[in-house]
């Protein structure tokens, strides 16, 4: 049985801590923390993998809304499955704030009206 762990900030560090905090309810088959492609650091959220799904159940009952390094945590079943780092790469590339818009081209867009140039030339130029 999977859970999933929110932390809302990136202070889980390492999976130790976290396997050390779950493993009082059961053995732990696997500890991910899902680390930013571009960053390397966690995105503040873990998914830890019981053996057993009672044991599962046990460590949602008593460890949901309890602090771990001064943060609360929030814990529930994971609804479907991990996704591999190629699946979070590429879902981290449709949200990057850098994406530009469909709409803008190369050029800048100033606010100041274009001014266009008359298609005779003068010769006062």
């Amino acid at each position: 049985m999977l859970i999933f762990v929110e932390c809302f900030t990136n202070i889980i560090h390492r999976t130790e801590d976290l396997r050390n905090m779950f493993v009082k309810y059961g053995p732990v088959s696997d500890v991910y923390l899902p680390l930013d492609y571009y960053t390397r650091r966690c995105r503040g959220f873990a998914y830890v993998q019981y053996e057993d799904p009672r044991d599962a159940e046990d460590a949602l009952h008593y460890l949901d809304r309890t602090r771990f390094y001064g943060r609360e945590l929030e814990i529930e079943f994971a609804r479907g499955d991990r996704k591999s780092p190629g699946q979070m790469r590429g879902k981290e590339r449709r949200r990057s704030p850098h994406r530009r818009s469909p709409y803008r081209r190369g050029r800048s867009h100033s606010r100041s009206p274009r001014r266009y140039r008359s298609r005779s030339r003068s010769p006062y130029r």
